[in-house]
């Protein structure tokens, strides 16, 4: 089996708290800024902050259309999950996943929260922290809900791909990054 080295978009947001994750659960990691930066990247993590910010940047050095066709295993958190969306009010996306993602919809960074969901594959109660979090308002077939706070879904995976609408990195667990590192190529 070919070494894992994830890499996780690091133009804004708190990719750090991805790699501190990673780092405790013994993967490699590195930052992706640039387009060549995704050479020799099995998987990507792109993470919580500011999508017209992240789209601006990404736009100008190159690097997004390198990470739209990367076809490697995808995990989207928070802001992340916005720009995996096929539907969105973003300007332009990824186009990961066939969903429709509304962004801010908590309201503004003084409503974020934490509250205890539902993973599928922890038995015990999940924190997900919220802040200004989008939610998924509509799914497509072939989407697999798996996270839920309530009845409301904020975890989802599609082929190789994984959006949540919270921030993983933020909690005291590694699960949700366990298991995308054992995502596989399709």
């Amino acid at each position: 089996m070919n070494k894992k080295i994830i890499g996780v978009l690091a133009i804004q947001g708190d990719f750090q708290a991805h790699k501190v994750i990673l780092s405790k659960i013994g993967v490699e990691s590195r930052e992706i800024r640039l387009a060549g930066d995704l050479d020799g990247i099995t998987h990507l993590i792109i993470p919580g902050g500011e999508s017209t910010t992240i789209q601006k940047v990404a736009k100008q050095n190159g690097l997004w259309s390198k990470l739209a066709a990367f076809d490697g295993p995808v995990m989207g958190t928070c802001m992340g999950s916005i720009l995996m969306g096929k539907q969105t009010e973003a300007n332009e996306t990824l186009g990961m996943i066939e969903m429709k993602i509304q962004r801010n919809a908590y309201g503004r960074q003084i409503n974020s929260f934490t509250a205890e969901g539902k993973i599928k594959f922890i038995d015990d109660p999940f924190e997900m922290v919220f802040i200004r979090a989008p939610k998924i308002v509509e799914i497509g077939e072939n989407v697999e809900p798996i996270a839920w706070l309530n009845d409301e879904i904020t975890g989802v995976v599609s082929g190789n791909r994984m959006a949540v609408t919270f921030h993983p990195e933020l909690s005291d667990s590694v699960d949700v990054h366990r298991y995308f590192v054992q995502m596989r190529l399709l």
